[in-house]
């Protein structure tokens, strides 16, 4: 198995974390104060890569079935392992059809769904089979063009930027940024929990969570950028009421009639954010199986779901307002229910090792 380096961890979560999250005005039921939002979503999302990064410490190298296994056993492991597999799943779906419906919205519109979607997922195929370590090499390779398209939706919004669309702060007082903390609680930060399928793959466990800290934290800083970008420019209402505010603010611009139609940087952004969260997501299920029959080998698996995966979208939403409501109003719980159960998981690890080493200073007296 071949390992992956910091640098190459690190761009895969900036991309995951960024992902098509930029598209989106998180936590805009705030109003200006969304930014506070992702702000402190970012603080209690540190304390989930606390425990997140702990398991590759107390567990190097072991992967996320066997780190199950060691701490509740193999009765409890196996259908726990499932759900997370389920989960990823569930995930996977979410990002796919929504990546596929924006990419159908914007860049092809006459161009059915599900060509789309199977266009994409061959692509998606092609890469996992090759081996988690070219997914990640992909993933640096394109990474700064994605962090450069993005300075440029900063640097071009220069201009129409209106500084009182982010007033007054807090206006409202904190009610409604508190109302709208555990769905940026969720997505992104709780998304991150599909890393802990993956850990075992970086080759430098201790710099683990180093890497990521540091990779979360550029993350935050371009979501909270780009959120205020898109406050500055279309203001707090529109923004809101807007299918896809960062598209919108690109569209708006106009730079003595030379700098215009600028809405392919949003369309390269959604296609780098949809298909890296929907890869991610599916083969953290694909993963989950495999370990759960006990195999080593899932490249059959990965084709067989893979080109299933595409219908098994289209079957369960119907638009992308049912999409976004599964996802976002209704799954929101099942989301943070996912990122804390490792909060449990870690407790009894160390509950578990702690005990151990009573015991072993017991005999030794």
């Amino acid at each position: 198995m071949k390992r992956i380096s910091n640098i190459q961890l690190f761009s895969l979560i900036v991309v995951f974390q960024v992902g098509s999250t930029t598209l989106f005005a998180l936590g805009i039921g705030a109003k200006q104060d969304a930014w506070i939002v992702i702000l402190m979503a970012f603080v209690i999302g540190l304390s989930l890569l606390l425990v997140y990064t702990q398991f590759p410490k107390y567990c190097p190298n072991q992967n996320f079935s066997e780190i199950l296994n060691n701490t509740i056993g193999t009765k409890l492991a196996k259908p726990l392992l499932l759900l997370f597999g389920l989960y990823f799943l569930s995930q996977a779906t979410h990002n796919f059809y929504e990546f596929g419906m924006l990419i159908n919205m914007t860049a092809l519109p006459r161009t059915p769904l599900l060509v789309i979607l199977y266009i994409f997922i061959i692509v998606i195929i092609y890469i996992l089979n090759l081996g988690f370590e070219v997914l990640v090499r992909t993933v640096e390779i394109l990474l700064p063009y994605l962090i450069l398209f993005l300075i440029i939706t900063l640097i071009v919004n220069i201009e129409p930027f209106e500084i009182d669309s982010l007033r007054p702060v807090l206006g409202d007082g904190l009610k409604p940024v508190l109302g709208e903390l555990p769905t940026v609680i969720a997505f992104p930060f709780g998304e991150m929990v599909v890393f802990l399928m993956f850990w075992h793959y970086v080759k430098d466990q201790k710099s683990i969570r180093k890497m990521t800290f540091l990779a979360v934290s550029l993350s935050t800083l371009l979501l909270i950028s780009s959120l205020i970008v898109m406050i500055g420019v279309l203001g707090p209402e529109l923004t809101a009421n807007t299918e896809i505010p960062l598209l919108e603010t690109l569209i708006s611009i106009n730079i003595a009639d030379i700098i215009t139609n600028l809405d392919s940087i949003a369309v390269f952004i959604m296609f780098i954010g949809g298909i890296y969260k929907t890869a991610l997501h599916f083969l953290g299920f694909i993963l989950a199986m495999t370990w759960l029959v006990n195999g080593s080998n899932p490249k059959w698996s990965i084709s067989i779901f893979g080109l299933l995966l595409p219908l098994f979208t289209v079957y369960r939403f119907s638009g992308l307002e049912d999409q976004r409501w599964k996802g976002m109003e209704n799954g929101i719980y099942s989301i943070l229910l996912f990122a804390f159960l490792p909060v449990l998981l870690l407790i009894i690890m160390f509950i578990k090792r702690k005990s151990s080493s009573r015991k072993v200073i017991n005999d030794a007296n």
